[in-house]
C-alpha cells in the first residue's frame, strides 16, 4: 500500500525564505539599494542611541553634573557634622565656651553683675 503524501506546514521563517531567494536571484543594484537603507537604518538607530536613547551623551553628561552636585552637598554636610560634633563636645566639657554661650545668645548674666548696653544711633 503507499503512502498518503503530507502537505507541508508553512514555517514562520517562510516570508525569509522567499526574501532569500529573491535576492540570490536579482540584479547587484537591488541588493546594493537594499544594503544602503540597512545601513542607514544602523546609522539612524545609533544616533538616536548617542543622542536621545537612555545611554545618551546629554544624560550622560546631566547625571555627571548631579553626582558632582551631590559629592559637593555630601562634603558641605560631613564638614557641618563635624563642626556639630565639635562643639556638642566642647559644651560638654568646657565650662568657658558654655559661659561664653550663655552671655552671647542667651543673654545670661550672674547674680549681682551689672550689665550695661549701649543703643546703636
Amino acid at each position: 500500500m503507499p503512502r498518503k503524501a503530507r502537505q507541508k506546514r508553512p514555517s514562520l521563517l517562510a516570508p525569509a525564505g522567499n526574501l532569500l531567494k529573491r535576492l540570490s536571484n536579482s540584479d547587484s543594484r537591488f541588493r546594493r539599494h537594499l544594503l544602503q537603507v540597512g545601513l542607514w537604518g544602523l546609522a539612524v538607530l545609533f544616533a538616536y542611541g548617542l543622542l536621545i536613547g537612555p545611554y545618551s551623551v546629554p544624560r550622560i553628561v546631566r547625571l555627571n553634573l548631579k553626582k558632582d552636585a551631590l559629592v559637593e552637598t555630601n562634603r558641605r554636610l560631613a564638614a557641618d557634622l563635624i563642626d556639630a560634633t565639635r562643639v556638642r563636645d566642647m559644651l560638654d566639657s568646657d565650662s568657658v565656651y558654655l559661659e561664653q554661650v550663655a552671655r552671647t545668645r542667651y543673654f545670661m548674666v550672674r547674680p549681682n553683675e551689672v550689665v550695661y548696653r549701649y543703643r546703636t544711633r
